[in-house]
């Protein structure tokens, strides 16, 4: 018998699970570098490379907020998790 997920209700991820996660963001990021010094090195169009620039700015932040947002260690006082929208704040995300 399947199971129903129940709108809201998010499973929670294993440490693994999270720790993948985190890694493949990292490796998605390495991957824009690179693609960025190809660009560079090939002397492709400006407007391209600072697209380019800006599409990693936006993929660290959400690197940053990804990490902080399921540290264990980065708990507040009362032992609540950091918001979302407080992670988007604290990374001038929209």
């Amino acid at each position: 018998m399947k199971q129903e997920k129940k709108p809201g209700k998010r499973r929670t991820l294993s440490e693994e699970e999270i720790k993948s996660k985190i890694l493949n963001r990292v490796s998605r990021v390495e991957g824009q570098f690179r693609g960025i010094r190809k660009m560079i090195e090939e002397k492709k169009d400006c407007i391209d490379v600072i697209t380019q620039i800006s599409a990693v700015k936006s993929a660290v932040s959400m690197l940053g907020m990804e990490i902080l947002k399921n540290d264990f260690a980065c708990k507040r006082r009362d032992h609540k998790a950091i918001g979302e929208e407080y992670l988007k704040t604290l990374f001038k995300m929209n």
